[in-house]
């Protein structure tokens, strides 16, 4: 009966810790892939690490120095947590280290602010005899505020986060912070433990210090996955009008190609009709209908806009989308080649991917307006769409399921846009609606 109550005690005295990382571990991996039956190998995590840390406390009492055997236990039992990581996520080592060093960082907070605001009662709970009822009210009290901290850390930290593919420089760079960091705050809080009676008052601000160092870390981590994120969206929205410029030019080259041909065939066909064969001319009147698809060039004032809406114009005329426009491309002489290739390109082939979808022809439209009022260039793209759009930051979401990939077009739109001091706003009712603002320079 001894043994099994002292089982029990080690368990409630162990268990907490290893269910505060549990969760703080489940919190900082709520991005990455999950194994199947999660909820049992979560389970399977707890009963291991519980074990282990049993054990593990156990091994390293016979360590003659404090901050030694207390450093290490910590650091162990971290290491462990990470381990078992690949118990739950199909991930690798790297990033179930920097989701251990998270799930780590949330425990030792949540304990720091517990013991400096009930330190006394923390004494209490190990100097003397206590109840079963004063022991769960202990582990409940603890646990409202690790799962308080928890929420709070959700909502400003985490749940606005994406899944940065890290680059191995980065990779590297955050875990030595990571591993730095741990260590020094498990140092002095080991040596923080072992002269905690000499002093309460330094004992509650070591505390409050370490606090703030795991706070400032993972601050510091999000805020360097953000900027990692915001320079990787840059380069692909970078590479998009590249490829953006690159098409225009090579359209231009083969429109303008398309259009000596034409320009020869015509005069071929004047020559065959003033032959007066009343038989061929049915069938020349066919082909100079052809020869008028793809000689049908738009003029809006802007050879660039111009070389674009032709080329969109053809893959319209083949698919049986009806694209309309009227556009005053003079207005946009103050916008550069490229700007002008991103910004139209992206938005007239969202237009299109759109409409292309929907199986009634009658309803693939889309409509194309470029206007100057009020000092603004005015752009405006209205086309049908089916389905349901999921808004993010102001943007729709790429439907494509694949966020690292899709959904730069209109990344890139807004770029520009800003770029010369303007916005832009989407609306979605029956038709989906692209407005882009640009104040024109005086």
């Amino acid at each position: 009966m001894r043994t099994m109550t002292e089982l029990v005690t080690a368990f409630l005295a162990f268990a907490p810790f290893s269910l505060k990382l549990l969760l703080g571990d489940i919190l900082f991996g709520r991005l990455y892939e999950r194994k199947p039956h999660f909820v049992a190998r979560a389970c399977l995590f707890f009963a291991l690490h519980v074990a282990a840390s049993i054990l593990l406390y156990a091994g390293l009492q016979g360590v003659r120095f404090w901050v030694i055997s207390n450093t290490l236990y910590y650091f162990l039992v971290f290491a462990l947590s990470a381990i078992l990581l690949k118990v739950l996520y199909n991930e690798n080592i790297s990033r179930l280290l920097s989701c251990a060093v998270g799930g780590y960082m949330m425990e030792h907070i949540s304990t720091q602010v517990f013991v400096v605001l009930f330190y006394r009662w923390q004494e209490t709970m190990f100097e003397g005899e206590v109840t079963w009822q004063e022991y769960g009210l202990y582990l409940a009290l603890q646990m409202a505020i690790y799962l308080g901290i928890l929420w709070m850390t959700d909502i400003l930290l985490i749940r606005n986060a994406t899944d940065v593919k890290q680059t191995p420089a980065l990779a590297m760079r955050m875990q030595v912070l990571s591993i730095v960091t741990l260590f020094v705050v498990l140092i002095l809080s080991s040596a923080r433990d072992q002269y905690a009676a000499e002093s309460l008052h330094l004992m509650r601000i070591t505390r409050l210090f370490s606090l703030f160092c795991c706070a400032f870390l993972l601050y510091i981590r999000y805020a360097i996955l953000e900027k990692s994120q915001m320079e990787a969206e840059r380069a692909q929205t970078a590479r998009i009008m590249a490829m953006e410029r690159k098409q225009y030019e090579q359209s231009r080259e083969n429109i303008e190609l398309i259009n000596i041909k034409c320009h020869d065939m015509r005069h071929k066909i004047d020559i065959w009709e003033s032959r007066n064969n009343v038989e061929d001319r049915e069938e020349l009147a066919d082909i100079r209908k052809m020869i008028d698809i793809y000689d049908r060039k738009v003029q809006t004032g802007n050879e660039v806009l111009d070389t674009l809406l032709t080329e969109r114009s053809l893959f319209c005329e083949k698919n049986g989308i009806r694209l309309s426009c009227m556009a005053d491309g003079a207005k946009m002489g103050f916008l550069q080649t490229g700007d002008i290739c991103a910004l139209f390109g992206n938005a007239i082939e969202n237009a299109i991917e759109a409409v292309n979808k929907l199986p009634d022809p009658e309803e693939r439209n889309i409509s194309l307006q470029v206007k100057v009022a009020k000092g603004m260039l005015v752009i405006s793209v209205e086309n049908s769409y089916e389905g349901e759009l999921t808004m993010e930051n102001g943007l729709p979401k790429s439907i494509k399921g694949d966020d690292a990939n899709h959904g730069f077009g209109m990344k890139s739109i807004r770029q520009v846009a800003e770029k010369y001091g303007g916005s832009i706003s989407v609306r979605a009712d029956e038709l989906f609606h692209l407005t882009v603002l640009i104040p024109v320079p005086e």
